[in-house]
């Protein structure tokens, strides 16, 4: 398969650990077929610090402590909820993650316009820690 057909998603999660200085993750993700999601490219949104670009060890960090996960997923409508909050644009870091593949390798990513297993990711995972499902 040539990777420029690759097809990438744009996931959104919360880390809502600390109330006075939430975050916002973006992940370009590869979406591959009957596997888990491949990470690459993440910005981090917060009001103190705005939009971060390279936030991929922080975000590692915070999975590891088991607060930023797919019970954390929010939708791309969501995730402007909160970044309104912040004075931010979800289109912003979008473009961020965008100009930064294309920087990298030279073309533009395919990009989905919604992860085709979002919802079923996400509810999965709140079902796991018993978190109620969103509609």
């Amino acid at each position: 398969m040539d990777v420029k057909s690759w097809e990438y998603a744009v996931s959104c999660y919360l880390d809502d650990e600390f109330a006075d200085n939430l975050s916002v993750f973006l992940v370009q993700q590869r979406v591959v077929p009957d596997s888990s999601r491949i990470g690459g490219n993440v910005v981090r949104a917060n009001a103190r610090m705005g939009w971060q670009q390279s936030a991929y060890e922080i975000l590692k960090r915070r999975q590891e402590y088991g607060d930023v996960g797919d019970h954390s997923l929010l939708t791309d409508e969501e995730a402007q909820e909160y970044l309104d909050t912040m004075g931010l644009r979800f289109e912003d870091g979008k473009r961020m993650l965008i100009e930064e593949f294309r920087r990298v390798n030279g073309y533009d990513p395919v990009l989905l316009p919604v992860d085709p297993k979002f919802k079923e990711r996400r509810d999965l995972a709140r079902e796991r820690l018993k978190l109620p499902p969103k509609a």
